[in-house]
């Protein structure tokens, strides 16, 4: 009898070792028997096990798809950009931009609450269709890099996810840019860690715009995590730290309760690599008037991509107005300037376009001394005295033109 059940267990362990699919239990046919369940080949949702196609969503920040002071906007681009040959607003057709680069793309809100494919004539539209607004930091087009193929594993709570590919970061419609290659997620059971990748890119700086230096890939921390829900079966979506982040050598100003809602920074790598391309001003506080817009935005990381996790709407992506924030009615059109025009014609020569204080970047530094505006009053006021004095000398009332009567 006893023999009879252990071959009949037999037997369906071997069934459920050919059959394809999920989970196969074993039916019991005497009191005897042993039933035995083999779990199916997914081994990536609800437990341990390999994962083979995890999905990466995230916009970094506001900014990077908010207005800019020239050439549009600041977007998002699949792949890593080859070299523009200079600080210019790239081109339709000049080959740097694409909308997907193998399992990269990038995806922007609609209106509806769902998710469309970028391209070159909506990257500067929020999801109602209106051009991005520099006047508003809370005006932005809420383009994502989604990133699919993600290999790894769960094993004891931790959580490790590697994709390959790449994506690009570009700035003033694309004076400024820079990339990031193969992405790697490593987080500890209580969902602390980091995401890493390769970063590259060229070199500029408003000071000197026909500066254009490579700059060699390096790995920087892209993003700091705390507390992710990695325990979750399909997924989870998580705020990188920034927010009370400080850092060291890149111009951050003081926390006070002006700016204490959005206080905070990048990781200390990520922003060190950026002293390089000059867009370190962008990932930290510093003074500026787009200070709102540079908190890091959620991550969402889903271990199956063809059943994702839902992704959270990009907060301000409708261009609605935040708390606090003025938004006034400048509207600026996305660029459709020719590539070979100089990037320095699209700077007013005497307007700052923002307050960082870095010596070697694309936003230009406070400008300190005397304001503009005191200087043409001093002079209406000379003007006032010598008019004065010349009607009082007129009239011989100066103090050296009376003459004592005797």
């Amino acid at each position: 009898m006893r023999a009879a059940a252990i071959v009949r267990a037999g037997l369906a362990l071997a069934l459920a070792l050919v059959t394809v699919g999920g989970a196969v239990p074993a039916t019991a046919a005497g009191p005897d028997d042993v039933i035995v369940t083999v779990p199916g080949s997914g081994g990536s949702a609800g437990g341990d096990g390999a994962i083979t196609n995890a999905q990466l969503r995230w916009g970094l920040n506001a900014e990077s798809g908010g207005g800019a002071f020239a050439g549009g906007c600041n977007f998002l681009s699949a792949g890593r950009a080859g070299d523009a040959g200079g600080s210019r607003v790239w081109g339709q057709n000049d080959g740097l931009y694409r909308a997907q680069d193998g399992r990269v793309r990038i995806e922007k809100p609609t209106a509806s609450g769902g998710w469309t494919a970028a391209a070159w004539e909506s990257k500067c539209l929020d999801p109602s269709g209106s051009a991005v607004s520099v006047a508003s930091t809370s005006s932005t087009t809420g383009n994502q890099v989604v990133i699919d193929g993600g290999v790894g594993e769960r094993r004891d709570g931790a959580l490790e996810i590697r994709w390959a590919g790449s994506f690009t970061v570009a700035y003033y419609g694309g004076m400024t840019y820079w990339s990031v290659t193969d992405p790697q997620l490593t987080l500890d059971a209580s969902g602390n860690g980091r995401l890493v990748g390769e970063a590259s890119g060229y070199g500029t700086s408003m000071d000197d715009l026909s500066a254009w230096t490579p700059v060699a890939p390096r790995e920087v921390v892209l993003a700091e995590i705390r507390s992710a829900g990695s325990s979750a079966d399909r997924g989870f979506t998580v705020t990188p730290e920034y927010r009370g982040v400080a850092t060291t050598g890149a111009g951050q100003v003081a926390r006070s309760a002006a700016n204490e809602a959005f206080w905070g920074s990048f990781p200390q790598s990520f922003v060190d690599f950026h002293r390089l391309t000059g867009q370190q001003g962008y990932w930290l506080t510093t003074g500026g008037i787009r200070d709102a817009a540079k908190p890091a935005t959620p991550i969402t990381v889903s271990y199956d991509a063809a059943t994702p996790v839902g992704a959270p709407p990009p907060a301000g992506a409708g261009g609605a107005t935040a708390a606090g924030v003025p938004n006034n009615p400048l509207r600026l059109a996305p660029a459709a300037a020719d590539p070979s025009v100089p990037a320095r014609a699209f700077f007013a020569a005497n307007a700052p376009l923002t307050t960082q204080p870095q010596g070697a970047a694309l936003v230009p530094s406070a400008r300190g001394g005397i304001p503009a505006v005191v200087a043409p009053l001093l002079g209406s006021a000379a003007a006032l005295g010598v008019g004065i004095v010349a009607v009082l000398s007129m009239m011989r009332a100066l103090p050296w033109q009376r003459r004592l009567v005797r």
